[in-house]
């Protein structure tokens, strides 16, 4: 349960400062690396909730991950082959 507490601390405060810079500085390169990190954020919250006995949400946290995964591999592609 500490390992999770850390890794949700870390993620979210990556994704926070890298949105934070982007809005502030209006440079938008790094979205990929930020929606990558929000992908680890929303998994290891899904990983936490799973773990709990009445925690029914888990589900929504890893769909949602993966649709933020599944984004970035096809923008990936895209400018790979396009």
């Amino acid at each position: 349960m500490q390992n999770t507490k850390i890794l949700k601390i870390t993620f979210g405060a990556v994704v926070l400062i890298m949105s934070v810079y982007s809005l502030w500085t209006e440079d938008f390169t790094y979205q990929n690396i930020t929606l990558f990190f929000l992908g680890l954020f929303m998994s290891v919250l899904g990983v936490e909730e799973s773990k709990k006995k009445e925690g029914r949400r888990w589900n929504v946290f890893v769909f949602t991950a993966i649709v933020l995964f599944a984004t970035l591999l096809i923008q990936y592609v895209m400018v790979l082959f396009g």
